[in-house]
């Protein structure tokens, strides 16, 4: 702060050996200073008149502007040194003569104006020196000095660990383990089995509990005896002996085997062939030929006698004289087979008769009717007051003599009523 203030008086000194040099020459170096180093910060405020013309006003209100600047880079760097040097070159290029207002200068050279103005210059503003906050220099100093806190030294710990117990799981070499003795029991037939039992017991437990609960009906125990009694009764009666009857061929009589037997085994089938032979002659005689047959041998017999006799010529040949007309021949011929054939007439296609010439036209009425609507109707453009209708020029019921029915002259078209002929044409 005190140097601050040191440099602070030191430019205002070389600034006060200047304007006595200078004093017939009041202007300053002020397009050197916008030239050379001058530049505005954000202008966030709007000045009045009274701001502008008093030169402390200005000076506090650059140094607040310069103050927020260096505040916002502070809270981004966070940095001692930064702060130091941005102090250091806050007052270079300073000209005290651009806080000061030209009006001044322009004032009479009085002994008590320049009283005043010692005692302005006796008057020294005071300038805010930003300081950077304790936090952020003990921050600043932690990272130049490389100290971590208790929570950033655990999580790089835990970041190693987990790191080192990565790279050993990656070192570990893929063995399959054996495949385990119980897979090769089999376990699922016995399930299997152990269910089956369960529900074969279940279902006995179920009908023995059935059974005991379950009353008889009266006649189910008298059947019961019944059918006990039956039992009794057919035990006491002695089964009936069933004897089958074994089959036994008799044994061959010996006059098979005598040569008379043979004999007459032979005749018999002789008187046999006899019979059949002589019925079947005497059916041959008494039956009929069929028709068929009959037939055949009548055209068989025709022929015969024809070819025996002899050929005669019963057609002769007529020769005529004169030649016929083959022309009415083949007309005579295409009629009858007309005739025969019965050809129908075919339709013949006629116009339709629709009367639709004596139907009344109705294109008059229609054309009135559009006549009429014109002007009747109200006009459908702007202004939409006026109607269709044309003016009247005169009234049908007065003396055409006494207005003038021959000297009237039109009214004046208006420019609407013009501009609306033009649009039609």
């Amino acid at each position: 702060m005190a140097k601050l203030e040191s440099m602070y008086r030191n430019k205002v000194c070389l600034k006060g050996i200047q304007d006595k040099r200078n004093d017939t020459s009041p202007k300053c170096c002020r397009p050197t200073w916008d030239k050379s180093s001058y530049q505005p910060l954000n202008l966030h405020k709007s000045f009045s008149d009274s701001d502008l013309s008093d030169p402390l006003g200005s000076s506090m209100s650059d140094s607040s502007d310069e103050e927020l600047v260096f505040e916002e880079n502070g809270s981004e760097t966070g940095s001692s040194s930064f702060a130091k040097q941005r102090i250091e070159k806050m007052w270079d290029g300073f000209c005290l003569e651009d806080y000061i207002s030209r009006a001044k200068h322009s004032l009479p050279s009085s002994p008590a104006c320049r009283e005043v103005h010692k005692k302005e210059k006796a008057w020294s503003p005071r300038v805010t020196v930003p300081k950077p906050f304790q936090m952020t220099i003990r921050e600043a100093q932690k990272k130049e000095q490389n100290v971590k806190s208790k929570s950033q030294i655990e999580l790089e710990n835990h970041l190693l660990k987990k790191q080192l117990e990565e790279e050993a799981e990656c070192q570990k070499k893929f063995r399959a383990n054996p495949v385990p003795a119980a897979v090769f029991l089999p376990l699922y037939h016995d399930i299997v089995q152990r269910n089956e039992e369960r529900r074969r017991s279940v279902r006995e437990r179920s009908k023995l509990k059935l059974l005991a609960s379950q009353k008889p009906f009266k006649f189910i125990e008298r059947e019961r005896q019944r059918q006990e009694a039956r039992k009794t009764q057919l035990k006491d009666l002695s089964p009936p002996e069933n004897k089958t009857k074994v089959f036994r061929a008799k044994p061959v009589p010996k006059y098979v085997y005598s040569p008379e037997f043979h004999d007459k085994v032979k005749e018999e089938e002789l008187c046999r062939e006899i019979r059949i032979r002589m019925r079947a002659e005497e059916l041959l005689r008494n039956s009929s030929v069929p028709n068929s047959r009959l037939a055949l041998k009548e055209t068989n017999k025709k022929k015969k006698h024809k070819s025996a006799e002899p050929k005669r010529m019963e057609h002769k040949l007529k020769v005529k004289s004169s030649v016929p007309d083959f022309e009415l021949l083949h007309e005579k011929f295409q009629k009858r087979l007309l005739r025969q054939k019965k050809v129908k007439p075919l339709t013949v296609c006629e116009p339709f008769d629709l009367c639709t010439s004596s139907i009344p036209s109705k294109k008059d009425k229609i054309l009135k009717d559009i006549q009429e609507d014109e002007e009747k109707l109200k006009e459908t453009r702007w202004p939409f007051a006026s109607p269709r209708r044309k003016p009247q020029m005169g009234q049908s019921g007065a003396n055409p003599h006494l207005l003038g029915e021959g000297k009237c002259k039109p009214p004046k078209t208006t420019e609407s009523t013009r501009r609306r002929l033009q649009a039609l044409r």
